[in-house]
């Protein structure tokens, strides 16, 4: 089975109901080659296929941030500056 990755990801939230959610997705740009009169063209267009979509409640988010944070303490990255 072949991995899937994200290499971007979006957060949005929604004040009303203090939940986040955070979405994966693997962006990469699809190469389609055509012959036309003898010339190789290249069409090519940016697709973004979604990996997952995760759902967080404020307490979670919380957890979530804690836990980055000691990552980045961990890694002696002074995230303030």
């Amino acid at each position: 089975m072949r991995p899937v990755f994200a290499n971007t990801f979006n957060v949005t939230h929604n004040k009303g109901k203090a939940e986040v959610a955070l979405s994966f997705a693997h962006i990469y740009t699809d190469h389609n080659f055509s012959m036309k009169q003898g010339t190789l063209t290249d069409v090519s267009a940016q697709v973004a296929d979604e990996v997952a979509s995760v759902l967080i409640t404020r307490d979670g988010l919380v957890a979530l941030t804690k836990l980055l944070n000691r990552v980045m303490d961990d890694w002696g990255i002074d995230i303030t500056e």
